[in-house]
């Protein structure tokens, strides 16, 4: 067999820490600026202190929040008879036992939950793989049911391109909600249309500079907004992700190559469905118009055809 070896993802790993520690490290020394610029103009100095306190604390933040990332995405490389993870080097037949999915403590300032593997040694060891983490999780997963659960010969699984002609004659069932009037809807074109409105009335006066900043940002609101606006569709055998914006856009899985289907929802984010299939790779779709009525109906339906659900956020 090929050797496994794992690659950071280079926009979850390195462009979180590099955007996390940017922000974190500037807003704290701003404020141990604030905190002693307003010192030196005062004669009651030690009011001030807090300031420069907090941005230090801050600022660690932005230090420790590298090293918890890096910490908890060890290089991995597996082959024949090992598996190295990090600096530490496993037998294969030491491997007790495997979870492959499910959501595993990420240790930072407190524990979050972030969908991963669990490996556990026969010498009661733990190691975990964030899926997050790394832009190929699913081969070590693949690896690791197919050899150490199933104990079988590793092969790489592809999944099927599923063809639109394909849902011809299938008859489909929405889940869908109102864009206009959910929460993510009236925040999107009511900002967008506030911007509208703001450079047309002012288009006499405003300057080139506000005209293109106002552009950019309702650009990234329409494209942030884009990504949290999902919905489903679903017929016998196929399960259609599509979106309120690019309504031409569509992405079709065959409910036979599903391994799993999470309900979950992150920080302020609003519910999305997560899709495992069969080879263990994994995609987040948020979305933001569904109703929790609307997401328990399609859990429902789900089920019905043999899919597994798991509902991490939604009161049943």
């Amino acid at each position: 067999m090929k050797k496994i070896e794992t690659q950071r993802h280079p926009l979850k790993f390195y462009a979180t820490i590099v955007f996390g520690f940017l922000f974190l490290f500037a807003l704290g020394s701003f404020t141990i600026f604030i905190g002693l610029e307003n010192e030196a103009s005062d004669q009651s100095k030690h009011k001030h202190i807090v300031l420069p306190i907090m941005g230090s604390i801050v600022c660690f933040l932005a230090i420790w929040m590298v090293y918890s990332y890096w910490k908890n995405s060890p290089k991995i490389i597996i082959d024949k008879t090992n598996v190295k993870i990090g600096n530490e080097t496993f037998r294969l037949n030491s491997i007790k036992d495997v979870i492959l999915t499910g959501k595993m403590p990420f240790r930072f300032i407190i524990n979050f939950p972030m969908e991963g593997t669990a490996i556990l040694f026969d010498n009661g060891r733990e190691k975990i793989l964030f899926d997050d983490m790394y832009s190929n999780s699913y081969e070590v997963k693949s690896f690791l049911e197919q050899v150490i659960i199933n104990k079988q010969e590793f092969k790489t699984s592809t999944i099927k391109k599923i063809n639109k002609n394909e849902l011809r004659f299938e008859n489909t069932e929405k889940f869908i909600g109102n864009q206009f009037t959910s929460l993510r809807g009236i925040s999107l074109w009511g900002l967008i249309g506030f911007f509208t409105i703001l450079i047309i009335g002012k288009e006499t006066s405003m300057k080139l500079g506000g005209v293109l900043f106002f552009s950019l940002l309702g650009a990234f609101w329409f494209l942030l907004h884009y990504w949290l606006m999902h919905y489903f569709e679903l017929t016998r055998k196929f399960l259609i992700v599509r979106n309120h914006i690019f309504i031409w856009k569509m992405k079709i899985y065959d409910l036979s190559d599903i391994k799993e289907i999470v309900f979950e929802t992150q920080g302020n984010q609003p519910n999305c469905m997560r899709i495992i299939t069969n080879n263990f790779k994994n995609k987040l779709y948020p979305a933001g118009t569904l109703r929790n009525k609307t997401w328990l109906e399609m859990k429902k339906r789900l089920e019905t055809r043999g899919v597994k659900v798991r509902n991490e956020c939604i009161y049943e």
